[in-house]
């Protein structure tokens, strides 16, 4: 039992989103690692715009508009927050399928050849 999670509902969400990611990534033409790792890159990237974006919006609002420094602080820094742990969330999950599903095809293919040179 999970003190953090007692009814493994986050856990649940966790693997649903990772199954609709899983599918969605050979129709978007992830097919080997290196893209996989190439979109792992690519996802950290915009990651760091969009809370480099979202920082520099946030200040700005907040010098132009004083009277909402609080207001533009907070939705500032809950959508930082938002942009960091998502794009977190989706290159862990762009790593498991990595580990789990491009991993055992890339074993198989190199196994093959070595069946062939032992025999």
């Amino acid at each position: 039992m999970n003190f953090r999670d007692p009814f493994g509902r986050q856990e649940k969400r966790r693997e649903r989103e990772y199954a609709s990611l899983r599918q969605k990534l050979p129709g978007a033409g992830i097919t080997t690692r290196a893209d996989a790792e190439q979109l792992i890159e690519t996802v950290g990237k915009r990651g760091k715009y969009g809370l480099m974006t979202t920082i520099a919006l946030s200040l700005l609002l907040m010098l132009l508009i004083p009277q909402g420094r609080i207001i533009f602080g907070a939705a500032g820094a809950l959508v930082g927050a938002w942009a960091y742990i998502t794009s977190r969330k989706i290159q862990g999950h762009v790593k498991r399928y990595i580990k789990e599903e491009l991993s055992t095809d890339s074993d198989s293919g190199s196994a093959t050849p070595d069946d062939s040179a032992t025999r």
